[in-house]
C-alpha cells in the first residue's frame, strides 16, 4: 500500500519579530517583542520534523510592505537572504503586481532559479525578466505535493482563474498517468510550461485560492474535475478547521493575519488517492511556547537583528508631519481607509507629486496606499515605503476636461466607498489640486455618481469649475499609467483629443523619493505638513443631477458641427473676423469733383481660409485693380492675409442729394464643417452726397457784433481810466483810492480783449494760429477777472480796516504797497495755473462732423487729456473765492459812505454777473455745435460783465462829484460864518505829524466826527 505523509505550513508573519526597533536583545527569551517573525516559523517547522511528523513544506509570503524591507540596502532582496539563503525555503507567493515593474525596489535581487514565485493564473511575456523564474505549479519533491496558487482576476497580468486551475489539474493528472500513479483515462492534455518535475514521483495537487470572489466557481470546478485536488486551501476569511469533502478533497481556511502559523498534517493513500488521515494545528505566535526558543532559535534571532541594524542605519529622517492615522496594516488586513474616501496619506503623496511636477492636479489609486501611520513629528524613509511599498515612478501628461471627467466618473461609479477591503475599492482615486462632489446614493451603472469637479487655479488662488475643453497638466504614478486597468487607458491610449499628451513615465526617481524631497522642502521652509482632511472628496446625497461631459456626433444641436479631434460639438464657423477696415465710406461731390477714389481693406482674422467673389456692386461704383478680378472669379484669402478693394465713384451717374448703397461680396468658408452654412455675405456701405460746397460753420459776419461789444467795453475802460487819473486828487476820487480804480479799469479792459481770440477760427487763421487763440481766451479772461476782483477786495478791505480801527480810537496806517499784497497773490496763482495748463494740457483747435456728416462740421477748442478740466476747476475756485471775499468786505462796509466803499453798487454789479452767468453759461454749453450762437452768447456775456462793473462803479462817482462841488461850497460858507474850519479829508499816503499833543489830536477827531455828521445830514 502506497502512502505519502507531508506537513504544510502557512504563515503571513513578517520577516522580523516586529518593528525595526523591537526585540533589542534577541537572546532574551522573555522579551515580549521577540515573538513572531520568520525565526518563529522556522523553529516550529524544525521541531515538527524532529518529532517525526514527516517532511515539511512552507509556502512563505513575500514581504514588500514592512519598514524593514523598505529601508534595508537589499530592498525586496532581503526576502531571499532570509527565506531562501538562510532558512532554505524553496518558493514564495506574492501578488502579480510583483511583475508589473521589473525595476521595483530590490526586485532584481529576487531573480534566482532556486527561489521562485508560484502563480498559476499569471501570464508573462518572454521579454519579462521574471519569465524564466515564474512557476505555474510548484512541486515539492520530498513529499510530491504540487501547489496550484490562484490569484484574483482583478490583479494585473492574470488569466481566467477557473480555466487556469483546471489546466493545472489536467497537467498533474497527465504527469501522474505517465508515472503510472493513476490509470490513463484522460481525454488528452495540452502540456503546460514553467513546471519543475525532474523526478518520477506521484504528484498530490493542492489548490490555494488567494481571494474570495471566485471561491464558488473554483470549488465547483474542483468537484467537477475527474481527478480533483486532495487539498483546497482558502487564504481569506476566518480560519476554518479542515473538512473532508467527497472523501477526497480536504477544504480548509487559514489565518492570514500574521500572528498564526497554520500546520496541516496529511496522510494520503496513493492507491485510492484519498486522504487517509489529517490533523490541523494553529500556533499563536503572540504566545509562542518557550520550549521552541532554543539555541538555534536564538541564533536565528541574532541574524535577523543584524539585518535590522543594517536597515536602521539606512533610514534617515526626511521631514515632519502631523499625526498620520492607520491606513492599512498586515495585522488588520480588512481595514482600507483610502478606499472609503479621502485619506491623509493619499493627500501627502498626491501633494508631493503635484509639487514636483508643477501639475494642475495629481491622482493615485487607493489600493496601493497602506501602512500603520506614525505619530506627529519626524518622518523616516521607512515610513514612506511602508505607506507605498512599491517602486513606482511618476507619470505626467496633459488631458482635457473631458478626459478628467472620464477618469473621475469611472472612479466614482465603480468604487464602493467602504473603508474595508472590497474588490473594486481600489478604483477610488486620491487627489491633489482638485476636489470632486459625488452622491453615493446614485446608481453607478447609470449616468454615474459624479456631481461636480473643481480644479485649483494658481493665478486666481481659488477652485474653478472643470472646463470641458481646457487642457490640464496631470501627474500620477507608473502603476496607474502602465498597469492598472482601465486607468492605463485613461492616462495613455484614450488621450487623443487635440492638445492632449499621453502620460509618460519618468523613471529617474521613485514616488517615495519625491515625497521625501517634498517633506524636506517643507521642513526647510519651517512648515510641518498638515495631515487633516481638507474636503477633496465630498459626498452630497442631496444632489441628483450628475455631470455630463461626454458628447456624440448625434447630440450636436443646430449651428453646431462634430469636431472629431476634440470629440466635441463645436459652433459652426462664421465670418465675424472676416471684415472690412471701414463699415461705411463717405464721399462729398462738389462741382469741382472728378473721379473719386476709394479703398477698403478686407482682412481675414479667422483660423481658416475663405474664398471671395463679388456679389452686388452699384453701377456708380467701379472696382479697380485686383478688386476687379473679383467680378470675374473668386480669390482665396488665407488666415492673417488682407486684400485691398480699390474703387472709383462716378459722379455723373449720381443726382444732387445723398445716395447710399451697399457693396456686397460672397464669402465661402473652406474646411470640413458638416451641417454648417459656409456660404455667407460680407458688405460695406458707400454714402455719396452731391453738394455745391462743404459747410464749415465759420463765424463770418457775426464777428462784427463781437468786436463792437469788445470796442465799447474797452473804450469805456480807457475813458474811466483817464478820468480817474485826471481827477486822482479830487476828494471823491481820492476817497475811492484811485490806484485801485485804475487796476479795475485795466482788468475789465483785459477781460473785454478775450473777445479777440474768441473771434478767431480756421477761416481767417491757420490751425496753429487757432491753437494759440484757443489758449489765449482763458488767459485774458481769467487774468482780467482776477485783477478786477482782487483790486475791489484790496480797496474795500483797506478802508474797512482804517475806519474800524478809528472807531476804536486806534490809529492805523495802511500803505498802498501793503494793500497790493492780495492783488499780487491772486495774480500769481492765476498766472501759475494758466502756465501749467498751457504746458501740460493746452486747448487745441479741432474740427468735428455734425451728426457724422462729413459735409457739415464745426470747429472748437478742446484739450487732449483730462488735466485741463482740473485746471479750469482750480481757476474757477480761486477767482470764486476772491469774489466771495469781495462780498464779505462789501457787507462789512454796508453802513459806510459810498464815497469810501461803494458796497451798494458792487453788490448790484455782482448780482448782475450772477444773472448773466446763470443764463449765459447753459446757453454756451447747449450751442456747442453752433459756433455762431456760441460766439454771440460768449461775447454778450463778457460785454455785460465788463459794462456792469464799469458803469456801476464809476457813474455814481461822476454823479456824486458834480453834486459834491455845490454842497461843499454852501457848507463851507455856512461853517465859515460860524467860525468853524474843517480839517481836510484823510490822506492815506501821508502820515500825520507826531509832534501834536494828545489834546490837540482828540480835538481833531471830534471836529472830524462833526464834519461827517453834517455831510450825512446834508445828503
Amino acid at each position: 500500500m502506497k502512502s505519502s505523509i507531508f506537513n504544510i505550513f502557512w504563515s503571513f508573519t513578517s520577516l522580523l519579530p516586529g518593528d525595526l526597533n523591537d526585540c533589542p536583545d534577541p537572546t532574551n527569551t522573555t522579551e515580549a517583542t521577540c515573538v513572531k517573525g520568520s525565526a518563529a516559523v522556522a523553529s516550529v517547522i524544525r521541531h515538527s520534523i524532529e518529532r517525526g511528523d514527516g517532511p515539511a513544506f512552507h509556502f512563505p509570503k513575500l514581504d514588500r510592505e514592512s519598514k524593514f524591507v523598505a529601508t534595508h540596502p537589499e530592498g525586496w532582496g532581503v526576502n531571499r537572504l532570509i527565506l531562501h539563503d538562510y532558512f532554505g525555503w524553496e518558493c514564495f507567493n506574492a501578488p502579480p503586481s510583483l511583475f508589473t515593474d521589473e525595476e521595483r525596489l530590490g526586485s532584481i535581487n529576487l531573480l534566482t532559479p532556486n527561489f521562485r514565485p508560484t502563480m498559476s493564473n499569471v501570464a508573462l511575456l518572454p521579454s519579462s525578466k521574471w519569465f524564466q523564474f515564474l512557476e505555474h505549479i510548484h512541486i515539492h519533491e520530498e513529499t510530491g505535493a504540487a501547489f496550484i496558487y490562484i490569484q484574483g482576476e482583478s490583479q494585473p497580468l492574470t488569466t481566467p482563474a477557473v480555466e487556469s486551475m483546471v489546466a493545472a489539474l489536467d497537467y498533474i493528472t497527465y504527469v501522474n498517468e505517465i508515472n503510472g500513479c493513476i490509470e490513463e483515462d484522460s481525454d488528452g492534455f495540452s502540456s503546460a510550461s514553467h513546471i519543475t518535475n525532474d523526478t518520477n514521483i506521484c504528484l498530490i495537487p493542492i489548490v490555494y485560492l488567494a481571494e474570495e470572489p471566485l471561491r464558488n466557481e473554483i470549488f465547483q470546478a474542483i468537484r467537477d474535475h475527474h481527478n480533483p485536488p486532495l487539498g483546497f486551501i482558502q487564504g481569506f476569511g476566518e480560519q476554518l478547521s479542515p473538512e473532508l469533502v467527497n472523501n477526497q478533497t480536504l477544504v480548509a481556511a487559514i489565518d492570514v493575519g500574521g500572528s498564526i502559523i497554520s500546520h496541516l498534517h496529511v496522510e494520503v493513500d496513493l492507491d485510492s488517492w484519498t486522504v487517509r488521515n489529517f490533523t490541523f494545528n494553529a500556533i499563536d505566535l503572540q504566545n509562542f511556547p518557550s520550549k521552541l526558543k532554543d539555541d538555534e532559535y536564538n541564533q536565528d534571532m541574532e541574524y535577523l537583528s543584524t539585518l535590522a541594524d543594517e536597515a536602521l542605519a539606512n533610514d534617515p529622517i526626511v521631514g515632519t508631519t502631523g499625526f498620520m492615522p492607520l491606513t492599512r496594516s498586515v495585522s488588520e488586513s480588512a481595514w482600507r481607509m483610502c478606499m472609503g474616501g479621502e485619506c491623509p496619506i493619499g493627500n501627502l503623496f498626491t501633494d508631493a507629486l503635484r509639487w514636483t511636477a508643477g501639475a494642475d492636479f495629481a491622482l493615485l489609486s487607493s489600493g496601493g496606499l497602506r501602512g500603520e501611520g506614525w505619530e506627529a513629528g519626524e518622518v523616516h524613509v521607512s515610513d514612506l515605503w511602508a505607506a507605498l511599498p512599491f517602486m513606482n515612478n511618476i507619470c505626467t501628461g496633459t488631458m482635457t476636461g473631458v478626459s478628467v471627467f472620464r477618469v473621475l466618473n469611472y472612479s466614482t461609479s465603480v468604487a464602493t466607498f467602504q473603508s474595508t477591503y472590497t474588490e473594486m475599492g481600489d478604483r477610488l482615486v486620491q487627489m491633489s489640486g482638485m476636489r470632486m462632489t459625488y452622491n453615493t446614493q446614485l446608481e453607478g451603472s447609470g449616468k454615474g455618481r459624479l456631481i461636480s469637479v473643481e480644479i485649483w487655479n494658481r493665478q486666481k488662488n481659488e477652485f474653478l469649475p472643470l472646463e470641458r475643453l481646457e487642457l490640464y497638466h496631470f501627474v500620477t504614478d507608473s502603476w496607474m499609467c502602465d498597469h492598472f486597468d482601465p486607468y492605463k487607458s485613461f492616462f495613455k491610449d484614450e488621450l487623443k483629443m487635440e492638445g492632449e499628451v499621453p502620460g509618460e513615465v519618468d523613471d529617474r526617481r521613485t514616488v517615495q523619493e519625491i515625497v521625501g524631497a517634498y517633506l524636506s522642502y517643507l521642513t526647510e521652509k519651517g512648515i510641518t505638513y498638515d495631515t487633516s482632511i481638507r474636503g477633496s472628496h465630498v459626498n452630497d446625497t442631496a444632489a441628483f443631477e450628475p455631470m455630463s461631459f461626454i458628447q456624440t456626433a448625434e447630440s450636436c444641436l443646430n449651428n453646431f458641427y462634430w469636431e472629431t479631434k476634440l470629440l466635441t460639438c463645436m459652433p459652426c464657423p462664421g465670418v465675424n473676423n472676416v471684415k472690412f477696415s471701414d463699415d461705411r465710406i463717405t464721399f462729398l461731390v462738389t462741382p469741382d469733383s472728378r473721379d473719386l477714389f476709394g479703398r477698403n481693406v478686407l482682412s481675414n482674422r479667422e483660423t481658416f481660409n475663405v474664398t471671395l467673389a463679388a456679389r452686388l456692386i452699384p453701377e456708380w461704383v467701379l472696382l479697380k485693380g485686383s478688386a476687379n478680378d473679383l467680378m470675374k472669379g473668386s480669390t482665396l484669402l488665407q488666415p492673417g492675409k488682407s486684400i485691398a478693394i480699390d474703387f472709383n465713384i462716378v459722379p455723373s451717374a449720381l443726382r444732387k442729394g445723398s445716395t447710399r448703397s451697399t457693396v456686397s461680396f460672397g464669402v465661402i468658408i473652406d474646411g470640413d464643417f458638416p451641417g454648417c452654412l459656409t456660404d455667407l455675405d460680407i458688405t460695406f456701405d458707400t454714402l455719396v452726397e452731391v453738394r455745391t460746397e462743404e459747410n464749415f460753420n465759420h463765424l463770418g459776419a457775426i464777428r462784427a457784433v463781437g468786436f463792437t461789444f469788445m470796442t465799447l467795453a474797452m473804450v469805456l475802460a480807457i475813458i474811466f481810466f483817464i478820468w480817474t487819473h485826471r481827477n486822482r486828487k479830487h476828494r471823491v476820487v481820492q476817497k475811492s483810492q484811485p490806484v485801485f480804480l485804475e487796476l479795475i479799469c485795466s482788468g475789465t479792459f483785459m477781460m473785454a480783449s478775450c473777445i479777440v481770440p474768441l473771434s478767431i477760427d480756421d477761416s481767417i487763421a491757420s490751425v496753429q494760429g487757432c491753437d494759440i487763440a484757443c489758449m489765449s481766451a482763458p488767459w485774458l479772461l481769467m487774468m482780467g477777472f482776477g485783477i478786477t476782483l482782487s483790486a475791489l477786495f484790496a480797496k474795500i478791505w483797506r478802508i474797512n480796516t482804517v475806519v474800524s480801527n478809528a472807531m476804536n480810537f486806534r490809529r492805523v496806517v495802511i500803505l498802498e504797497r501793503e494793500a497790493m499784497k492780495p492783488i499780487i497773490v491772486i495774480f500769481t496763482l492765476n498766472l501759475t495755473l494758466l502756465m501749467c495748463w498751457t504746458i501740460i494740457d493746452p486747448l487745441r483747435w479741432q474740427r468735428e462732423y455734425i451728426n457724422g456728416d462729413p459735409t457739415n462740421s464745426y470747429g472748437f477748442c478742446k484739450s487732449d487729456g483730462k488735466a485741463s478740466i482740473a485746471f479750469l476747476v482750480l481757476l474757477v475756485l480761486l477767482n470764486g473765492a476772491a469774489l466771495v471775499q469781495v462780498f464779505v468786505q462789501s457787507y462789512y462796509a454796508r453802513k459806510m459812505d459810498d464815497e469810501y466803499s461803494e458796497s451798494r453798487w458792487i453788490g448790484i454789479a455782482c448780482l448782475s454777473w450772477l444773472q448773466v452767468m446763470v443764463v449765459g453759461i447753459p446757453v454756451i454749453l447747449l450751442t456747442r455745435n453752433v459756433p455762431v450762437a456760441q460766439y454771440f452768447t460768449s461775447s454778450v456775456l463778457v460785454f455785460l460783465v465788463c459794462m456792469s462793473m464799469l458803469l456801476l462803479l464809476f457813474v455814481p462817482k461822476i454823479k456824486s462829484m458834480s453834486k459834491r462841488v455845490q454842497r461843499q461850497l454852501s457848507g463851507f460858507q455856512r461853517r465859515r460864518s460860524q467860525g468853524f474850519q474843517p480839517h481836510p479829508p484823510p490822506v492815506f499816503d501821508t502820515e500825520i505829524s507826531k509832534t501834536d499833543e494828545n489834546k490837540q489830536l482828540r480835538q481833531h477827531v471830534r471836529e472830524l466826527e462833526r464834519a461827517l455828521e453834517e455831510l450825512v445830514s446834508d445828503s
